[in-house]
């Protein structure tokens, strides 16, 4: 029932055929049936260009994760889980201290996999809603899918869990919930997000020291639940995990930004973005996927080929979608061009060298690096530091109704971009996480004409 839907996503027929003993007791477990094949099809088809090799192979390494997520238990000796806002590095060097250990962020594989790919996420949210995130009172949507992955049994109980709780309370709050329920050791990461206004890209020694010791602490958890201890290697394999792939995405940003007409579709980067919080058990694959994508971005590029038309307003798009990636094509479709997203581009003072020569310092200070986890004055600074470099005709933020930090300092960017680059700026309300309260079809109308606002004042 499902071969064309693998075949989709870049596998061979052979390779199906010995995975399917495995796919068979995922999809059973995650409740996927033979109406969902057709539907993930049609998604697919629709959503992604799969006429690019580099799409399908970063949607293999999404299905390879959805498959492994449900049969962690029995495939691995020890299972962690972790989440954003934990930084990569971290959790992919616990992945790397043993192959017997499982560590997979249940957020990133089933939104991209359950929602992404099969639009089946609405069983685990309203899950996560009975177990304990009532619905209607602003719950992270992230954190019920973490929540009613485990309580709806479609994925196991861990052995450990390595809880966020510097970004945002909702993190902490359901993996408490988890513990209580199911008796499992969880570790929670503190943090200091108290610099003062104004104070980015400048970083504290002190936060970034005290963020460093509760990297640490959680490290210290992990060795004493797996038994394993982490090396060198394995810290240094971590942080190569992560910019490797940062670094070969961002060169794919930057042609995209400086490309007119805009060579392929936001859409198609969304499976590469979510990759730098997932510890994947395919890395080689999703790097080539990404090399693979840069060649093809690059030869598109070369024969003027694009996805909008030549000259369309080019536009700051303040979000990435992670269960819904038809808000770019939408978008796209109208005719804009959105020239950087979210915290895509790596910025001038993310390539300067770290001071902090301590590890867990030196991955944090980069972290924080990136004005939007680091405080509200922050996340505006950041985008201003992209309006001063790509120039874009106007911008479209988000207003994500459930997350409480990022809530923050949408309104002051708006006011920012208005007051200080007199660019015209569309505010919509939406979510990550949870499409149940909207649709790219019930925010078309908004954009279509904040669409023809920029044309005409481009024109003129």
């Amino acid at each position: 029932m499902y071969t064309e839907v693998f075949r989709l996503c870049g596998y061979e027929d052979d390779e199906i055929e010995k995975e399917r003993p495995r796919i068979d007791k995922a999809f059973a477990k995650l409740g996927l049936e033979k109406e969902d094949m057709a539907r993930a099809e049609k998604r697919l088809q629709e959503n992604f260009d799969l006429g690019l090799q580099g799409v399908r192979k970063l949607l293999h390494v999404w299905m390879d994760e959805l498959i492994a997520l449900p049969l962690c238990r029995e495939e691995y000796k020890t299972v962690i889980y972790s989440d954003w806002p934990l930084p990569g590095p971290m959790v992919m060097a616990i992945q790397r201290m043993s192959d017997d250990i499982y560590v997979g962020s249940i957020g990133e594989v089933l939104n991209l996999g359950m929602g992404i790919i099969f639009d089946k996420l609405t069983p685990i949210l309203e899950a996560g809603e009975e177990a304990g995130l009532g619905v209607g009172k602003s719950h992270c949507a992230l954190w019920q899918t973490h929540i009613g992955g485990i309580t709806s049994g479609k994925i196991p109980v861990p052995d450990l869990m390595i809880s966020p709780n510097w970004y945002c309370d909702q993190p902490a709050h359901a993996d408490q919930l988890l513990a209580e329920l199911y008796d499992i050791p969880t570790v929670y990461m503190d943090g200091v997000l108290d610099d003062q206004w104004g104070q980015w890209p400048e970083i504290s020694e002190h936060m970034i020291g005290y963020m460093g010791d509760q990297m640490e602490k959680c490290i210290k958890k992990a060795e004493e639940v797996t038994g394993y201890t982490m090396t060198e290697e394995a810290r240094q394999g971590g942080l190569q995990d992560t910019f490797a792939l940062y670094l070969n995405f961002n060169t794919i940003v930057e042609m995209m930004a400086k490309a007119d007409p805009q060579p392929i579709s936001h859409a198609d980067l969304n499976l590469a973005f979510w990759m730098f919080f997932t510890p994947l058990r395919k890395k080689e694959l999703a790097m080539d996927g990404l090399a693979t994508l840069i060649g093809e971005t690059k030869a598109r590029i070369e024969k003027g080929e694009g996805v909008v038309p030549k000259g369309a307003p080019r536009i700051y798009f303040g979000l990435r979608f992670a269960i819904d990636s038809a808000i770019f094509k939408m978008v796209e479709g109208l005719g804009l061009s959105p020239q950087v997203v979210f915290i895509d581009w790596m910025t001038p003072l993310e390539k300067t060298p770290p001071k902090s020569t301590r590890w867990a310092d030196l991955v944090m200070e980069a972290f924080l690096r990136r004005g939007v986890v680091h405080s509200a004055s922050g996340a505006i600074e950041y985008v201003k530091t992209y309006f001063k470099e790509w120039k874009c005709d106007g911008a479209i933020l988000c207003w994500p109704y459930s997350c409480r930090p990022y809530t923050q300092p949408v309104m002051m960017t708006k006011k920012m971009l208005k007051e200080e680059f007199n660019v015209p700026v569309l505010l919509l309300e939406a979510d990550a996480y949870d499409t149940r309260d909207y649709s790219a079809g019930q925010l078309r109308t908004r954009v279509e004409t904040f669409a023809e606002l920029l044309r005409m004042k481009k024109a003129a």
